[in-house]
């Protein structure tokens, strides 16, 4: 989740109400805009916008950009729905609305094809036919640098070209709906979450994060654990699993925290594909990393049957690993390391401690598995 630094003009998280971080007031068009649950992407609310209206916020002094640098970024889920045939569906305007011809110096917009549009004055950048996805959180970025105009999908560049047109007065700035005629006209059908406008030029070459490499995936009893290297700027990383090699993957975790993960939600006997992708601060996700694969098995077991000084005996029910754990404390030197060697009670969760010379002997007996 974004927070308000030196350069944030607008940021709207739509987590309690359309509530501006810088203050600036927002006013619902039309009835045209809610918060919803239904689709989230961070936090634990997002906008609506149902194709019947917007919302802007009056104009101001800090939305001059002239010929300045400024960045427009959001997340946006979009809906198919019905398009103004001369114009498409209205992401974002700056707009005089003083008349039906009123003045647009600033717009983003998509069409059916699923092509971006970001325009200043009458310099237009367009992406390609299918730029968008519909029914899925997409990360939008219109940049300008210097002149120089940008429109980055989930990181990527999707176009770039001359936008050095100058904008010497304040707007009012529209979201997702028509902004003269107020109706249905040009609205969009979609979820926005963490909208932010800052005056500098936050991106000016691709920045989605690199995929984990070097992911292994190691089988234990009922687990598998898994590791990868780290990704630079990463702050989380999401965990993927399918029982077919190549997918499709589940997400079984997320916002992993480090470069390990245990997964004990298994069975033994099955084989488990999985790749791991990286999150950025803007909650951008990498691609899939390396498959990695393993086949959690049962653990190999023996009774280790301990005589002690009295004469009585103790049992235990030990994997190979713990057994030779035992032999290898019971083989050290005398009068040298821990005097006890302690058993894990897997019933009840106490534990039975061993003093060395209270050891007469012991043995192993296998196990029929």
């Amino acid at each position: 989740m974004y927070q308000v630094d030196q350069n944030t003009l607008a940021l709207l998280h739509f987590e309690d109400g359309v509530k501006d971080e810088c203050g600036n007031d927002w006013i619902i068009q039309n009835n045209g805009v809610s918060i919803s649950q239904a689709q989230v992407k961070d936090g634990d609310g997002s906008a609506y916008f149902n194709a019947i209206g917007g919302m802007y916020t009056d104009a101001a002094s800090k939305f001059v950009f002239d010929t300045g640098d400024f960045t427009i970024d959001f997340w946006l889920y979009y809906i198919q729905g019905n398009y103004e045939a001369s114009f498409g569906n209205v992401v974002l305007l700056l707009d005089s609305r003083e008349s039906a011809n009123s003045e647009q110096p600033i717009y983003i917009t998509l069409d059916s094809n699923y092509k971006l549009a970001f325009s200043i004055e009458d310099k237009v950048l367009t992406s390609s036919a299918g730029a968008l996805k519909p029914n899925e959180w997409i990360h939008i970025t219109c940049v300008r640098n210097t002149g120089t105009g940008y429109i980055f999908v989930n990181g990527e560049i999707v176009a770039s070209g001359d936008l050095n047109a100058g904008i010497n007065k304040s707007f009012p700035i529209y979201l997702g709906g028509d902004s003269y005629t107020r109706t249905s006209i040009g609205a969009i059908e979609a979820y926005l979450d963490e909208f932010r406008i800052s005056n500098i030029a936050r991106w000016t070459s691709n920045f989605a994060p690199s995929a984990p490499t070097n992911l292994s995936a190691t089988a234990g009893d009922s687990k598998v654990t898994l590791s990868w290297d780290a990704v630079t700027d990463a702050v989380s990383y999401n965990v993927k699993r399918s029982t077919t090699a190549g997918g499709p993957y589940t997400t079984i975790a997320s916002g992993v925290i480090g470069t390990s993960y245990v997964d004990t939600d298994v069975v033994n006997g099955t084989t488990y594909y999985y790749v791991v992708t990286a999150v950025i601060e803007n909650g951008i996700e990498s691609d899939n990393s390396n498959e990695a694969s393993a086949t959690p098995v049962a653990a190999s077991r023996a009774l280790l049957r301990v005589t002690m000084s009295d004469s009585s005996e103790r049992e235990y029910k030990l994997t190979t690993t713990e057994i030779n754990n035992f032999v290898q404390w019971y083989n050290r030197t005398v009068g040298t390391g821990n005097t006890c060697y302690t058993f894990d009670d897997i019933i009840n969760g106490s534990k039975e401690y061993l003093a060395f010379e209270k050891i007469i002997s012991f043995k192993v007996v296998p196990i029929a598995q």
